[in-house]
């Protein structure tokens, strides 16, 4: 790349000496020597053409590869320690989807074009510099002070356009987004009717842009009263100063054409900020200078894998606890309110935990905190790692893809050992009550339903969601279960169901020797019903900034199962 830019300077100068000659010829009537720079012309052209065209080419493959980089490299950051769930949380960098998608890539390109833009203009500087000086040493002062009067008038007139450019981004994102919202929330919004306040939101940012829009138009129509003038007196300023010696007869028309090539060559060189400054404000606009802080208060210990015994794969008993939180501070994410206070507890393996407290008591922030993703607080939490927490929020992720996909996400690749065959997918669909679902999804085929794609987000109802979500806790088979009020549009004997299966993964198993293994699973849930205490051991009640409270579960199993026969014969 350095050597083509090199070489479409040496192009832009040697048909700088060629025009030189033609001019020469043409105004001393030598029809030889006219004739002979013309064919000089028509060679150099055949050179430099490809030349030319080979730069620009090559400058724009550049640029792709280095947007393919820079966003699987943004992608890679994005994704790491949960970068974007911090970012949507805290609310200080906006719209990071265009970012990565938009700004990328104008970045990327703008920046090339740029960097190559100062290297020939670093080439063509020195290089007409030699020729215009060695022309007129006063025509060369006559450039720099009129490039230096330019870029400070520009500077000075355009001052505003990178904060006018940088508010255009943001309120056209903020446009597009209230557009996509209404899109995907079209149903509830028909229910409630709010058609109307809708568009009365979407018209506010609509009017947002276009009164943006009109402020940035009125600062470039004010700059360009400057920049075009500054532009048109560049074909008379260089005649101007040289024209006494074309008449003294001290210089031929030859060197006056040479001298104006040379003039506006160096002054595009010097004024690099006033041809460029429009694309300059908003490529810096596209450039956030808030830098995202991400307060990390709360540590969490994540505790290797469990191992396991080489004859049948259970894992062995650990004395250790499972989940160890101690002098647990949680706060909102700005840090203005306790939600929880000294909290200290351990759960070992074989108990399974429910939370319990009022709307607003940090119930799903302590199991966000345990999960890893909420971190405004102190104390420290200890748990399995990653690979071994699942987390099944009340309204589950839909991943784009099949419904396999759905069942294996986020593991959509299986290793040999932990391979599923279709049968394996059918039958775990049955067991969370979604026997049908494949063969309604492929037509009466339950193997073509399973690699059917569909929106699953709008195909399912919230209920099908949740229990499909417990399928995939039977896919992943994880050491630990979060559970986020996970049944809550189930009734009671769907809710039932679910929490079983995830008793019978917690199951232990007797070995040869007669010793136990180590449960399965363990899970902590988050819930009202009063149904839910026939599936846990111990309860943990949040009392607002009080401290927490943690009792065992007297269960009374057969009023339970009494409850719910009978919700089940209503």
């Amino acid at each position: 790349m350095i050597g083509l830019t090199l070489l479409n300077s040496s192009v832009s100068v040697g048909f700088s000496y060629i025009g030189k000659d033609f001019w020469n010829a043409l105004s001393a009537k030598n029809a030889d020597e006219f004739y002979k720079v013309l064919t000089q012309y028509l060679g150099a052209l055949c050179v430099g053409a490809p030349i030319v065209t080979l730069y620009r080419y090559q400058r724009e493959r550049l640029a792709i590869h280095w947007r393919e980089w820079m966003t699987e490299r943004t992608l890679q950051l994005y994704e790491e320690n949960r970068v974007y769930y911090a970012i949507e949380r805290g609310r200080e960098v906006d719209n990071p989807d265009q970012r990565i998608c938009e700004d990328v890539k104008s970045f990327t390109s703008f920046s090339l074009t740029l960097f190559l833009t100062i290297i020939s203009t670093i080439i063509d500087l020195v290089s007409f510099s030699l020729i215009l000086y060695s022309i007129y040493p006063q025509l060369f002062i006559a450039i720099i002070a009129y490039a230096a009067f330019g870029t400070v008038t520009t500077t000075f007139l355009g001052k505003d356009l990178v904060r006018l450019n940088y508010d255009q981004l943001t309120k056209e994102a903020n446009f597009r987004f209230s557009l996509v919202r209404w899109r995907e929330n079209a149903e509830s919004i028909a229910f409630y009717a709010g058609e109307d306040l809708e568009g009365k939101t979407i018209g506010e940012n609509l009017s947002s842009v276009i009164e943006n829009t009109r402020e940035l138009i009125a600062t470039q129509r004010n700059l360009e009263f400057f920049t075009n003038g500054y532009r048109f007196l560049i074909q008379l300023l260089p005649v101007t100063v040289v024209a006494p010696r074309y008449f003294a007869g001290a210089i031929e028309l030859g060197v006056i054409s040479q001298s104006v090539g040379a003039f506006n060559h160096i002054l595009n060189d010097l004024s690099i900020i006033i041809n460029e400054f429009e694309q300059l404000s908003r490529f810096s606009a596209g450039i956030d200078p808030t830098t995202t802080t991400i307060a990390n208060n709360i540590e969490l210990i994540r505790l290797s894998p469990g191992t396991t015994t080489a004859s049948n794969g259970y894992r062995t008993p650990s004395s250790y606890p499972l989940i160890s939180l101690n002098h647990l501070d949680l706060s909102t994410p700005d840090r203005k309110r306790i939600l929880i206070r000294d909290l200290t507890m351990e759960i070992h393996e074989g108990e399974n935990l429910l939370i319990v407290g009022n709307s607003g008591a940090g119930k799903s922030s302590l199991l966000r905190a345990i999960a890893g993703l909420w971190t405004a607080g102190k104390g420290s939490i200890t748990r399995p790692a990653d690979e071994d927490v699942y987390f099944l929020p009340q309204r589950p992720y839909c991943t784009m893809g099949s419904l396999k996909d759905q069942l294996l996400y986020p593991s959509l690749e299986k290793t040999n050992d932990n391979y599923l065959s279709d049968q394996d997918l059918l039958n775990i669909l049955e067991q969370v009550d979604l026997g049908e679902l494949a063969s309604r999804s492929g037509d009466g085929d339950p193997i073509r339903g399973l690699n059917a794609c569909l929106d699953w987000s709008n195909n399912l109802s919230l209920g099908e969601q949740q229990r499909l979500a417990f399928g995939r806790v039977l896919v992943n088979k994880p050491r630990l279960v979060i559970v986020d009020e996970a049944t809550s549009a189930l009734d009671m004997v769907a809710e039932a169901r679910m929490y079983n299966l995830l008793q019978d993964m917690g199951r232990k198993h007797v070995l040869k020797n007669g010793e136990m293994t180590a449960p399965g699973l363990n899970f902590i849930s988050v819930g009202h019903r009063p149904s839910l205490l026939a599936f846990h051991d111990k309860r943990l009640r949040l009392n607002g900034e009080d401290k927490p409270s943690i009792e065992t579960i007297e269960k009374s199993v057969l009023n339970t199962e009494q409850t719910i026969k009978n919700v089940s014969n209503l």
